[in-house]
């Protein structure tokens, strides 16, 4: 039997609140610099370490999601700097009420329930949402995701009564 296996990343959007991290550590650094070349001794040191830490770090804040599908099973990652690697949850496709794009008729009795985020939060992209139970607990969720056009394809294969377009 043939095992159906898909992935798909999206970049997430960077937030004012990341850009407005990035321009205040890059101004206190410079900040500090400044005050070291007017005769204050420390604060080369101060300076030097935050700079380092600023390049250090600087990758970490690129953000991903990561859906994988695989025979019907939905993984959610999270991936920082192209580097850490962090899984979110998995559900089966098999056991969820209907997936459909979020703002389909078919979601509409799903719309008081709490959301979960993997989207990239840009505008114009086409979100897709799972009403489904989270593992291991009885509350329902719906999940927002932007599956590739081939994942849709693999889940409409899979499961073609719950997924709809």
């Amino acid at each position: 039997m043939e095992r159906s296996y898909t992935e798909a990343f999206v970049k997430i959007k960077t937030s004012i609140g990341v850009f407005l991290i990035k321009a205040g550590i890059i101004l206190l650094t410079a900040f500090l610099l400044l005050l070291a070349f007017n005769g204050y001794r420390y604060t080369m040191i101060a300076g030097v370490v935050l700079g380092a830490l600023l390049i250090w770090y600087w990758p970490r804040f690129v953000r991903e999601w990561e859906y994988v599908f695989c025979d019907g099973k939905m993984d959610f990652a999270q991936i920082r700097g192209k580097e850490s690697r962090k899984d979110i949850m998995s559900i089966e496709l098999e056991s969820a009420d209907v997936c459909a794009p979020i703002d389909h008729h078919a979601l509409d009795g799903y719309r008081h329930l709490e959301a979960l985020d993997f989207t990239s939060q840009k505008a114009g992209t086409r979100v897709y949402g799972v009403a489904t139970r989270l593992p291991n607990q009885e509350k329902k969720v719906v999940i927002k995701f932007e599956p590739s056009d081939k994942m849709i394809e693999l889940m409409k294969a899979k499961c073609p009564n719950i997924v709809k377009d």
